[in-house]
């Protein structure tokens, strides 16, 4: 016994090695691309998570200095993740792109102990989390710097359902459980995968503990109801979401077995009742209901499978309105079912007399196959430019795309690039005071001072509550002199928000540049109590008048 105990344990060594070194393989080359799209909002650009003590506004739904920023989610170890993140390696992108590599091949190995729980099968467990570790449709998850909900919101949610499996505490459980759901809203499908585990397995419910877990979810649903009501513009109805999401389910399938044209470009789009691609999905989605049903009794594979992958979409399958029809990442847990299934056949084919050659050939051209695609596809996630051109084939009327090729352009000193994209987006959206903000920002790093406050002032006319725009009239006027200015602007930014540190920081410059050097000093220690990163050039030079 305890020879094939051993034996069992080499084994499990050895899959957690295959899945470390092919998780990190594939994504190694993702390790110096840079920050995009809301990775700017979330981390780049986010003054919050600069300072360790703002952890408790993540809380109330915080995640930036500015009040003007919607953010719909509410993912409070997310944004402590990137605080952590910060005070760690400030904005150098390879330690988050590290870290997000990291919790992805952490996930991969929850997928296999899980599923070695379940079957207690280590080929099975390890070919399924292979499979999901190298997959290119997991890119946006893990290259993505704002993907970090996904793998943390997935870490939780396998760890929490072994532990349901194996353990009888409740408050390992609950705190795992509440973890998921402080990650990612789709933490919330675990009592209902909870229930498909125990009709898969014929397992008998604890209805105590099941209770538990049910009053966390009511207690989190409650809290999102009464302290964080999204203010979502929904333009479509239900029945056109509810197509959409049949439309989605082919594409879904199409791109798990054939992941080609993966990008970050499907937006809101409706969808008739005789699209090819609706009626398509209507009937995937009849025929897997059907038969996971029908193979109930005779094959808890399938069934489990088939009905975690349905389940697992449920949160995004719109019929609570979400920002697009589908996207790659939300197939980041459903697609377990699929690579479990996947894995079976592999390993019934292995199993068939005459077939093991077949069956090596075909795990291994698979493996081969996905992970190339996915070594690839995270070339094109280095070069923001070439990202949002590539994006505008798939979506050539995305207004997202337009605004962000053009901070692409601006990064990269192209701004002339920049204004033309801006004012591309700006004939469909003249009243995005967003656009005339980057538009000002772009002719201030040109030195066109007037056609700056030009476009600043156009954006106060339709956000006068924007503190990134006074903060930015106050940078161009300390920039050109106009001090009394700036010291207005950065004001009226702290009036609307007094938590701004880099207001203070601001003040500090204009009222030294105004020769006003008690100010000065009083407002850079501001700064400094707000941990704002003061340059060391201009403490050094307040020094000197310090008495």
């Amino acid at each position: 016994m305890m020879k094939y105990q051993t034996i069992a344990d080499k084994n499990i060594i050895a899959c957690f090695i295959l899945i470390i070194f092919l998780g990190f393989i594939v994504y190694s080359n993702s390790i110096n691309s840079g920050f995009i799209w809301d990775d700017h909002l979330l981390v780049k650009d986010n003054l919050y998570i600069r300072n360790l003590p703002n952890i408790g506004k993540f809380f109330s739904g915080a995640i930036s200095t500015d009040t003007n920023v919607k953010y719909f989610f509410y993912r409070p170890l997310q944004m402590i993740s990137y605080a952590i993140e910060y005070s760690l390696w400030k904005l150098d992108a390879r330690g988050y792109h590290l870290v997000n590599i990291f919790l992805h091949i952490l996930v991969a190995l929850a997928i296999f102990w899980f599923i070695l729980l379940l079957y207690d099968d280590i080929f099975l467990a390890c070919l399924t989390a292979i499979l999901f570790v190298v997959h290119p449709m997991h890119i946006e998850s893990v290259s993505y710097i704002s993907g970090l909900s996904d793998t943390l919101g997935a870490l939780f949610i396998f760890i929490c359902l072994s532990l349901y499996i194996r353990s009888k505490s409740y408050v390992i459980v609950g705190l795992t459980y509440i973890a998921a759901l402080l990650s990612r809203e789709t933490g919330l499908i675990l009592p209902v995968l909870i229930l498909v585990y125990h009709f898969a397995f014929r397992k008998k419910i604890n209805f105590k503990y099941f209770l538990f877990i049910l009053e966390i979810t009511f207690a989190y649903i409650l809290l999102r109801i009464i302290f964080f009501k999204p203010e979502i513009v929904c333009l479509t109805s239900i029945s056109q979401r509810f197509l959409g999401f049949f439309a989605a389910l082919t594409t879904y399938l199409r791109l798990l077995v054939f992941p080609f044209d993966l990008h970050m470009a499907y937006g809101l789009k409706t969808f008739s009742l005789i699209h090819a691609n609706v009626i398509t999905g209507f009937l995937i989605f009849v025929f897997l209901l059907f038969y996971a049903l029908r193979k109930k009794k005779d094959n808890e594979l399938i069934f489990f499978s088939i009905f975690w992958f349905l389940i697992a979409l449920l949160p995004v399958s719109n019929i609570y309105p979400i920002n697009a029809y589908m996207s790659e990442h939300w197939l980041y847990i459903p697609s377990i079912g699929f690579f479990l299934i996947l894995a079976k056949g592999l390993i019934y084919l292995y199993k068939k007399k005459f077939c093991y050659p077949v069956a090596i050939i075909s795990i291994i051209a698979l493996l081969t196959f996905y992970s190339l695609l996915t070594i690839r596809q995270n070339e094109y996630w280095k070069n923001p430019v070439f990202f949002y051109k590539r994006a505008l084939k798939y979506a050539p009327y995305d207004l997202r795309l337009y605004i962000n090729l053009g901070n692409a352009y601006a990064d990269i000193g192209r701004f002339q690039r920049a204004i033309y994209w801006y004012k591309k987006a700006l004939i469909h959206a003249p009243n995005n005071w967003k656009l005339y903000l980057n538009l000002g920002a772009a002719y201030a790093d040109m030195g066109r001072l007037q056609k700056a406050i030009y476009w600043y002032k156009k954006a106060l006319k339709i956000n006068p509550d924007s503190i990134s725009i006074y903060n930015n009239l106050g940078v161009l006027y300390v920039r050109f002199g106009k001090c009394k200015e700036a010291i207005s602007s950065y004001r009226k930014a702290l009036e609307i928000n007094p938590d701004y540190a880099r207001a203070y920081f601001g003040l500090a410059e204009a009222y030294f540049y105004d020769k006003q050097y008690n100010l000065a000093i009083k407002y850079c220690d501001e700064a400094v109590k707000f941990q704002y990163n003061v340059p060391k050039e201009f403490l050094d030079m307040l020094s000197s008048y310090r008495k």
